[in-house]
Order: C-alpha cells, then structure tokens, then sequence
C-alpha cells in the first residue's frame, strides 16, 4: 500500500528540515569561532635534514594564545613552551628502534612599561614589539639540532615525532588551579605530529 502524506505536512517537514540544517550551520559556525578565540598550536612546515655531522629540525609551529593566556600574559605572567622532540629507526621485522627523545624551554613574557614582548630559549632572547611577532618566535623550531649520523644507519627509514605544548606546571601555583579547572582557555597542545625522513 502506498503511503500518502497531504501536502501541508510535507511543507511543514521541509520547512522543519530545512530549519535544523541552518540550526546545525550556525552551530559549526559557531563552533569554529570558539575555538579560534580559544588559541591553539598546530604544526606547520617541519623537516629533518642532514647538515655535516648532524641532523637538524627545521619549520614552525603556529601558535595562538585564548584571551585568558593573553590577559594572563599582559599582567605579566611569564608563559613557557615545550617543545619535544623523539625519532625512531623502522625495521621491516621487527619493532622501531628509538633513537633520541629531546626537549627544549621556550619563554615568553611582556614588559608592560616597555610594551615589549620578549622570547628566550637556550639562553639566547629576542625582544619584539607585537603579541604576532613574539608568537612566531615562540614557535619557530630555529634549526634545531636533533640527531648526530653516529646514531643512524645508512638506507634506512626514520620517522620523526613532533609536538608543542604550554607547561602549565611553570604557571604559577593559584593559575595552576585554575588551568586544571578550565583546561579549554590554559592548556594548549598541538599533539605528536608525524614527518619521515631518510639517511
């Protein structure tokens, strides 16, 4: 038996459709505005590639603060960044072989009477005077010397694994609190990525 349904409640259903797709539109609108303004790291262009006797990390991480780290940083807490770095040999029948795990500090800070931010990493700072700028330092991976040929083997596959994050436990002790609270607007993490490379 065929079924029927009178035309005014197909209008009435399409229109009811029609209404929930737009509903769930402004939603994911929404949704993306949010996390926008809620700052993130997300890894860009990253490659490992030999230079003499070394290997070296090159690329960037691009790197948006939430306006509460903004804030935070503006009344002059001191942000630190970690960025990480681990490899591994691939063997055809047997388990990767771990090479190096690496970390390294960078700071962030504002003088507010200067209104300058600076950056430091490897006892090394850098001063500039836009939040964009800072930010880009921040996440530049600078040629960062990663593996020495004494640890590779030649014709082999290698898979590098690259993360940042912001150290919550180098904020101080009542943000701390605060950051464990409402992870959302402290806690930024850009998760391990992966790249290959050869030797």
């Amino acid at each position: 038996m065929d079924s029927f349904m009178p035309a005014c409640s197909r209008r009435s259903f399409l229109r009811a459709a029609c209404a929930l797709a737009a509903l769930s539109l402004v939603g994911s609108v929404h949704a993306k505005s949010d996390n926008a303004s809620g700052g993130g790291i997300s890894l860009g262009q990253a490659e490992v590639n030999r230079k003499g006797e070394l290997f070296h990390l090159s690329g960037a991480f691009e790197v948006q603060l939430s306006g509460t780290l903004e804030n935070a940083l503006l009344r002059g807490v001191q942000l630190t960044f970690i960025q990480a770095f681990e490899a591994e040999r691939l063997r055809d029948f047997w388990l990767s072989e771990g090479l190096i795990t690496l970390e390294r500090s960078i700071r962030l800070s504002y003088n507010a009477l200067l209104r300058q931010y600076y950056v430091s990493l490897s006892g090394t700072s850098s001063t500039h005077d836009s939040l964009e700028s800072a930010l880009r330092a921040v996440g530049d991976l600078r040629d960062w010397a990663v593996l020495n040929i004494k640890q590779m083997k030649r014709k082999s596959d290698f898979k590098a694994y690259i993360r940042m994050y912001l150290d919550i436990g180098q904020l101080p002790k009542p943000l701390q609190v605060n950051a464990l609270a409402s992870s959302a607007r402290w806690q930024l993490d850009s998760g391990w990525q992966e790249r290959s490379f050869k030797y």
